[in-house]
C-alpha cells in the first residue's frame, strides 16, 4: 500500500511541474546546447548533471508556484 502512495506522489509531482514550467535546452553564444546522454553506471543509474533552462509557462503559473512555496 505505501508503494502505491509513493508512486502516485512522484507522478503527481512530476505532472504538476511539467504543467507550470517550460524546460528547454540552454543557449550559449547563440548556439543551442544538446546535453550528452551520459548515465552513471551501477545498479541504480541516473543521468549526470546537465544544463537546462527552466521558466514558468505564464505569470499565472509563476503565481501558483510562489503561492505553493509559501505553504
Amino acid at each position: 500500500p505505501g508503494r502505491h502512495i509513493a508512486d502516485a506522489s512522484v507522478w503527481i509531482s512530476a505532472a504538476m511541474s511539467l504543467a507550470v514550467f517550460d524546460i528547454s535546452k540552454v543557449v550559449e553564444n547563440g548556439v543551442e546546447i544538446t546535453p550528452m546522454l551520459d548515465p552513471t553506471s551501477g545498479t541504480v543509474s541516473h543521468p549526470n548533471p546537465f544544463k537546462c533552462f527552466i521558466r514558468a509557462r505564464s505569470e499565472r503559473a509563476s503565481e501558483l508556484v510562489q503561492r505553493d512555496a509559501i505553504h
